[in-house]
């Protein structure tokens, strides 16, 4: 086994990673490599991985844009996203069937060139988000559906919340 020469207990690695725009780049690429991975993993247990990335977006959402579900009882938080241009939030008996047509996928990671844009990133990743929010709204485990998506090729895309 090679060692890795140190600099004070810092490796050559950590100091390279200093150069401005080092990280980013190392972070661009690892995050490719993992999802690279996971792309030949079944859409079931990408789900379960990526559950804790859903949630950590939907947090980062939330503080961003201040629709805090916390806030909100399910009729009023329908409501708000209804209003939101692009976006059409309805109930349907159990559910809640939630659109948005844009012309280009909202996730960062996509528009960013980091990751594809796929079926199975939408039904994991996209899925767990609505999950996370819809579920402190609804206080009580919720599941997200993908019905369409840009990644399908469709003009738009749908989800349903289920609500039981």
């Amino acid at each position: 086994m090679v060692k890795e020469k140190e600099y004070h207990g810092v490796t050559m690695l950590d100091r390279a990673l200093k150069e401005p725009g080092r990280l980013e780049a190392f972070l661009r690429e690892w995050t490719k490599g993992v999802w690279a991975g996971l792309s030949e993993m079944d859409e079931k247990t990408v789900k379960r991985i990526l559950r804790k990335s859903g949630e950590a977006c939907a947090r980062i959402w939330i503080d961003l844009y201040g629709y805090d579900p916390k806030l909100y009882d399910m009729d009023s938080y329908i409501s708000a996203h209804d209003k939101k241009p692009g976006n059409r939030c309805k109930r349907e008996d159990d559910s809640i069937l939630y659109e948005f047509k844009r012309e280009q996928c909202v996730c960062p990671l996509v528009s960013e060139g980091i990751v594809k844009l796929t079926p199975k990133l939408c039904s994991t990743c996209t899925t767990n988000w609505f999950e996370f929010v819809f579920g402190i709204v609804a206080k009580r485990p919720v599941r997200a559906e993908l019905i369409k998506s840009l990644a399908c090729g469709d003009e738009k895309c749908v989800f349903r919340i289920h609500l039981k």
